[in-house]
């Protein structure tokens, strides 16, 4: 088993190609499409299968040691709150910098209703004040923004839906100046849930990432690795490893991350996995990925502390 945890970071390192490369290159030349009964595609699939296989395996063997628990019992509601104003902070620069959710979603001006609304919910989310209906807001700037950009476009900010579920149902336990009893008897029924969405939320935006700028459209990745020289297998020796195939190696360790999340596997060692090359991208891109990343290093926190929950898993 250690051995396997040692060989995480080697199988996923594609997924430092995983930076939302919409943010930073475009479909110019139209690029063969992967197919079934390509060898590399056939075994990216049996990876992915043994993968699975292993994180189930995982999930039952692997226990949280009790100092763990303790840590948590003590400081999670401290640490959540943190991750929470983490969130705030993220929409109010996502306001400042003129976009919603993400670089490639840009608004109209900084008048724009749908930025007046990210922000509003933002500073209630970073000063604590009604967080429940920053959440709200959070849901209902998720609508208007398919009527302004399409779903195919919005559905890459999932985990920002997930969020807001969370918020609503979960709320902040610590560093609040007011709150409400937002819908009280259905939250408290479905309070369990309320992690459970995070996950599945974040889960599923990986997943759908992984396959709509890199599966299902691989001129995104081959161009972004022309202006950054990131293949990095063909200066190690895989000369045959080229742009294309990075391309597919890189979304489909996205995807087996979202899987894995989705699932409720092994979430906390996921979440570390993850987080490491979420900051090497940021190393390497700049501000600018920081920017577009910073929920999802708030949400690293939430699983990292709470794990999968006990809901919405297999």
């Amino acid at each position: 088993m250690k051995k396997f945890l040692y060989t995480i970071p080697f199988l996923s390192l594609p997924l430092t190609a995983l930076a939302h490369v919409k943010w930073f290159a475009e479909e110019k030349i139209p690029v063969k499409a992967y197919s079934l009964s390509d060898s590399p595609v056939l075994i990216g699939i049996a990876l992915s299968v043994l993968l699975i296989a292993i994180g189930i395996y995982l999930e039952k063997k692997i226990r949280v040691p009790n100092w763990f628990h303790k840590f948590t019992e003590k400081y999670a509601p401290y640490v959540l709150s943190i991750a929470s104003i983490g969130f705030g902070i993220s929409f109010l620069i996502f306001s400042y910098e003129g976009f919603i959710f993400a670089p490639n979603l840009m608004a109209n001006s900084s008048t724009d209703l749908l930025i007046i609304i990210q922000a509003i919910a933002g500073l209630m989310i970073l000063l604590g004040i009604y967080e429940r209906i920053g959440g709200l807001l959070l849901i209902i700037l998720f609508i208007l923004g398919i009527n302004r950009f399409g779903f195919l476009e919005m559905i890459d900010a999932l985990e920002i839906v997930g969020f807001a579920f969370y918020a609503i149902i979960v709320g902040r336990p610590k560093f609040k100046i007011a709150d409400i009893d937002l819908f009280g008897k259905l939250r408290h029924k479905v309070h369990p849930y309320g992690l459970a969405l995070l996950r599945v939320g974040t889960g599923l935006n990986l997943i759908i990432l992984g396959f709509s700028e890199k599966i299902l459209a691989p001129s995104l990745t081959t161009d972004f690795l022309s202006r950054y020289d990131w293949n990095f297998m063909q200066k190690i020796g895989f000369e045959s490893f080229t742009d294309y195939w990075f391309a597919f190696g890189a979304g489909t360790v996205e995807i087996m991350f979202g899987v894995f999340f989705l699932l409720g596997f092994v979430t906390r060692i996921t979440t570390i996995t993850l987080a490491i090359f979420l900051i090497t991208t940021l190393v390497l891109l700049g501000p600018i990925e920081l920017i577009g990343h910073l929920p999802h290093f708030s949400i690293a926190i939430v699983l990292f502390v709470l794990g999968s929950g006990a809901r919405l898993k297999i």
